[in-house]
């Protein structure tokens, strides 16, 4: 049982052991010895034991305010040296408060019925016995539950904040101009309350408590009379500017950096916040909370904290449509790191350990790559990467006095990001503000050096398109025109007032500049292209006639001609307005593409299936990137939009660059993946291909499977060998050349991957012979499984799930209310009782995705999962484990959408068949290629089970129909299974043994 599965059946507080027993611990039900804390003569509650880990005990006791009666109970059990584990459960309200009596006592607290997924994933780092006793897993449980608590209160509070300063403004306006307005106006105070803690705020620790609570004693506006004249009139002006009532609020740094300039969105509506939202925020988000611009220091809210903000300011949904997830930290600097040595490699020619050796040792050469470089994050999302590319640049410099200044050159030189969203835009620039605000050495506010202005490095855009398409792709010819660009770009990075209002006029009118230069090339090409194709229609063919124009040909000049109006009217525009009318990455950093591209594409960007995209977008992706464009015969699997990030990254990316990108790890095995691995593995020089499922490095806060590319933009050498892991010690290699061709990557040892090759050359193929179909879907599986008992005989079936299969058996647990008759098609008519039970149900049955019309009970996908003979296997488990539906019985019996099935022609060829799949050697094949999940399962999708081997002597060898018969009925059969299959298959004894080594593991690791 799941962690979220488990907690979701908790009623009681009996049931409790049964969450300790899913944690991998004793579970126990015994009354709590009296002697273990001091209760008052009030206190009637009773105490249990409810489990232990050796002899640390795990107590619970039922409460109606279960934090506060857990963090109480640790207190006074720690106080007393009683290191355990507390469990509070308040029965009504279903939640559940777990403290560890032991230093600071942390704690978390769930909502069972639908638990946060930032504490399921505290309390699951619970789970296991670690080595060292009582006082490591003391330590584990501490850590596991220190970060959340503060941690999500306060996302928590912020969103709560958010919306309700959202919902306050005045007078009308756009939900999203609402929204950002609101995040604009807390993002702002937030930032005061990090460099409150740097004593520059008027050298009073309480600075931004006390001017509100003053400006509420005078019966101010908090928003007009207190945060306009700080943020515009203070914050955003030189000491020697201020007005005597900006002075007034005492010694305050001038910061600059464009978060305390008015916005265009302030402009537009002016709309001030009323006095009660804002003295709400005050009280309870901004001063609930203690701040801290160390991110080391986990007792308050850290920088570090603001990319779960940004996550938590979606709602799930909203998360799902964008596939925008935060990247763990340590994942982001073991990316960065193999990006860094993989670039250093490519630009002097070093082997990648040796790349890493030379950074590590302050190497000129290697010194001077990372002070040159163009790094460019092109889906910044909560700015992760670039921050983490600001710290570990930084790092260069040895002396700490002086890391402050290396950030800002690092920021005006090296880094650059882009996203679609403006809020991602904002607090990218806000943790990067406060990157540098945290190792600033000033003691005093007139210290503090002004923030530099990242508006021109971090850009909101599409990264994906251009508006022009290849026409705007041209790259600026003119040298001066991008140094001109490069050098005010980093002088307005820097300046401040009527300087800083200046030097952008003028970017923006180099920009315009560059982008006209483009429009003009392409304008040109245009028009060459069009003349060539009127030219070779006027010419003469073989017989001396006029060729004219073919449908083809029409068809070519059409678009042409189409194009040429478009940069026509491209320039026109340009020329009325004076600046970039989009975000173009050959204008907006026309120098970076001068000099080739950026030396290093790197991020994760937004995973989405295709399904989930507009079928407009999908059109677009389709038309303009070669990577993204599905295989029809891949079984339905569309692309992910990741992988035309993938292929835009190399574009963007310079001769000798390096991408480095988060995926999804189907990548690896889907069909719609095959046109990118051939393209990587060909053209490029990988230098990690790391499948990172169940790595700690991905601890996302969601369930996700990545997989990290780092492709050197370098034709491969012969020979070439690719680490399947990010670290540089871990030396698991495969050869380049093996990956080749498009097929399903196989990053494993090459002595496992040559076995599972010589199983792969054998044909024909399992599915040349069988069709694999996804089992039957209800669309409304609350309505169809586990019915009315009392329903008539003839509409209930046994329902097979993935979760009930064992090899050869199977053990049905759900009934299924079948409304089908025996071929499959739907009844005209219902039994009374099943009809009444449905009628009730009559909205949701029709608004089903895949409901057509007709009768309204029908389910889907049915005629597979009632053939009357069947192999099934389960889609998601730890080893492929196969069945046969092979007897009269069996039909009673269907396969749901967690299983897959390979009707067969007879019985005894699925009983063959199952046998087959149920072999040791044919489980380490599917294995090799299956996708992989989360705790060490994979899924064995209809495309890998399709390419296992089915020599033509199998289905007509009997002894394995006898072998399923005996496995059904329990015995013994693995041993002479598997001498049999090694028979058909001719491996040799070690191919057996490489391939038995990756059977042991899967239930544990790929």
């Amino acid at each position: 049982m799941d962690l979220e599965t488990c907690l979701s059946s908790i009623h009681t507080l009996s049931d409790l052991p049964r969450l300790v027993s899913a944690l991998g611990h004793e579970p126990l039900w015994e009354a709590g010895p009296p002697e273990a804390w001091h209760r008052s003569r009030n206190d009637s509650s009773t105490i249990q034991v409810v489990g232990q880990t050796g002899p640390l005990p795990w107590f619970a006791t039922e409460s109606s305010n279960p934090e506060r009666t857990a963090a109480s109970l640790a207190g006074r059990l720690s106080r007393r040296g009683r290191i355990s584990l507390v469990l509070a459960f308040d029965p009504a309200a279903r939640r559940l408060a777990v403290a560890v009596a032991f230093g600071q006592i942390p704690h978390i607290e769930l909502d069972l019925p639908r638990p946060h997924h930032e504490a399921v994933v505290s309390l699951g780092k619970l789970a296991g016995k670690p080595e060292g006793g009582t006082m490591a897993f003391a330590v584990l449980a501490a850590d596991a539950l220190s970060a959340e608590p503060v941690g999500r209160r306060f996302f928590r509070e912020f969103r709560t904040t958010l919306d309700r300063v959202a919902a306050g403004l005045p007078g009308p306006m756009h939900p999203d101009d609402r929204h950002g307005l609101a995040l604009l106006q807390l993002t702002r105070v937030l930032f005061l309350y990090f460099i409150q803690t740097k004593g520059w705020l008027g050298a009073r620790p309480r600075f931004l408590a006390e001017e509100v609570d003053r400006c509420l004693a005078r019966r101010r506006q908090i928003h007009r009379d207190l945060l306009r004249p700080l943020f515009f009139g203070t914050l955003n002006q030189p000491a020697v500017s201020r007005s005597r009532a900006a002075r007034g609020f005492g010694a305050i740094p001038f910061l600059n950096g464009g978060l305390f300039e008015p916005h265009r969105l302030e402009r537009r509506y002016g709309a001030d916040i009323p006095n009660e939202i804002w003295r709400d925020a005050f009280d309870r988000l901004f001063e609930r909370f203690h701040f801290t611009v160390c991110e080391r220091d986990r007792s308050g809210v850290a920088p570090d904290m603001l990319g779960r903000v940004f996550e938590g300011l979606m709602a799930p949904e909203a998360r799902h449509a964008s596939g925008t997830f935060y990247t763990p930290a340590s994942l982001v600097q073991e990316l960065l790191d193999a990006a860094l040595f993989a670039l250093v490699a490519e630009r002097t020619g070093w082997a990648d350990r040796e790349a890493e050796w030379q950074m590590r040792n302050c190497n000129p050469r290697a010194a001077s790559i990372l002070c040159r470089l163009t790094l460019l994050d092109p889906a910044v999302g909560s700015g992760a990467f670039l921050l983490g590319a600001l710290e570990r640049l930084a790092s260069i410099e040895p002396d700490e006095r002086r890391r402050s200044a290396r950030k800002r050159y690092v920021l005006r030189h090296n880094l650059f990001g882009v996203d679609q969203s403006a809020a991602a835009v904002r607090l990218t620039e806000l943790r990067l503000w406060l990157a540098v605000i945290a190792d600033d050495p000033a003691e005093s506010a007139d210290a503090v050096r002004p923030l530099p202005n990242l508006d021109c490095l971090i850009r909101q855009g599409d990264s994906l398109f251009d508006p022009l398409g290849w026409a705007a792709g041209v790259t600026v010819q003119r040298p001066e025109l991008s140094h001109e660009l490069a050098r005010l770009r980093q002088q307005a990075v820097t300046a401040s007032g009527p300087d800083k209002h200046s030097l952008v006029r003028r970017l923006r009118a180099t920009e315009a500049q560059a982008l006209d230069q483009s429009l003009g090339m392409a304008e040109e090409r245009h028009r060459s292209e069009i003349a060539e194709c009127l030219q070779q229609a006027r010419a003469n063919d073989l017989f001396g006639q006029q060729r004219g124009l073919d449908p083809e040909s029409r068809s070519t000049l059409l678009g042409l001609r189409t194009g040429l109006r478009q940069v026509r009217q491209a320039r026109r525009k340009l020329a009325r307005d004076g600046e970039v009318p989009w975000f173009h990455y050959q204008s907006h950093f026309a120098d970076v593409f001068a000099a080739g591209g950026f030396d290093i594409v790197i991020g994760n960007p937004p995973w989405l299936r295709s399904e989930q995209l507009t079928s407009a977008l999908r059109s677009r992706l389709a038309g303009r990137y070669h990577w993204w464009r599905s295989n029809l015969r891949c079984y339905g699997n569309g692309p992910d939009l990741a992988v035309a990030f993938l292929e835009r990254g190399l574009e963007l990316a310079a001769p000798a660059g390096v991408v480095a990108m988060l995926v999804p790890a189907k990548v690896t095995s889907a069909g719609y993946g095959a046109a990118a691995r051939h393209a990587l593995a060909s053209t490029t020089r990988l230098h990690a291909v790391a499948d990172l499922t169940g790595s700690p490095l991905a601890a996302f806060e969601a369930t996700v499977y990545p997989l990290a590319i780092v492709a050197g933009k370098a034709a491969p050498l012969d020979g070439h060998r690719v680490r399947t892991t990010l670290s540089l010690e871990d030396q698991r290699q495969v050869t380049q050349a093996e990956l080749r061709g498009g097929g399903p990557w196989i990053l494993v040892r090459d002595h496992v991957r040559d076995s599972v090759a010589e199983l792969e050359q054998i044909q024909p193929k399992l599915g040349d012979n069988a069709i694999c179909h996804l089992g039957l879907k209800t669309g409304a599986n609350r309505i169809f499984l586990n019915p009315p008992a009392d329903l008539e005989v003839e509409v209930l079936r046994w329902a097979i799930r993935g979760r009930d299969l064992k090899a050869f058996r199977w053990q049905s647990r759900t009934r299924l209310l079948w409304t089908h008759d025996v071929l499959g098609h739907p009844r005209r008519e219902l039994p009374p009782r099943a009809a009444a039970y449905l009628s009730v149900h009559q909205a949701e049955l029709r608004a089903r995705k895949d409901f057509k019309g007709g009768a309204p009970w029908a389910v889907f996908r049915t005629q597979p999962a009632v053939a009357r003979y069947r192999v099934v296997w389960a889609d998601l488990a730890r080893r492929l484990v196969a069945i046969a539906l092979s007897k009269p019985p069996d039909r009673e019996h269907i396969p749901i959408n967690s299983c897959y099935v390979a009707p067969t022609r007879t019985g005894a060829q699925a009983e063959r068949l199952a046998a087959w799949l149920n072999s040791t050697w044919l489980r380490a094949a599917a294995r090799v290629g299956a996708v992989p999940a989360a705790s060490g399962f994979a899924r064995f999708n209809a495309q890998v089970v399709a390419r296992l081997p089915l020599p033509d002597t199998v289905l007509a060898d009997g002894r394995l129909s006898r072998i399923t018969r005996e496995g059904r009925a329990g015995r013994a059969v693995q041993e002479e299974l598997d001498d049999i299959v090694a028979r058909h298959l001719g491996l040799s004894a070690s191919a057996q043994s490489a391939l038995r080594s990756v059977d042991v593991a899967a239930p544990h690791c790929r």
